[in-house]
């Protein structure tokens, strides 16, 4: 059965895709979307996608794409992240 992903979960999964590098999200309320941006140890933004839609975060697999896709840039720039792969979604939220 197929699972989706909500806003909380999008952006925790965004943001431990990019370590060591630290990613950080911001939501925005009005439409449900998020924006992301990586920095590196020193604050310096290495990577930014201004607006991230439900419609692409809500399926995870589409998720894992566009993050793959992010991390993927990131490398050929030089940067080294360490190995990562889509959680497996059971399709209950994870408590916080």
């Amino acid at each position: 059965m197929p699972t989706h992903l909500d806003l909380e979960e999008a952006m925790a999964i965004s943001e431990m895709a990019f370590l060591p590098c630290r990613g950080i999200t911001d939501a925005d309320s009005s439409d449900a979307s998020y924006a992301l941006r990586v920095e590196d140890e020193t604050g310096a933004a290495l990577l930014t996608i201004a607006h991230i839609a439900r419609s692409q975060y809500s399926d995870p697999v589409h998720l894992a794409g566009l993050l793959e896709q992010a991390r993927l840039e990131l490398s050929k720039d030089g940067i080294h992240l360490t190995p990562w792969s889509m959680p497996t979604q059971s399709g209950a939220s994870p408590s916080r």
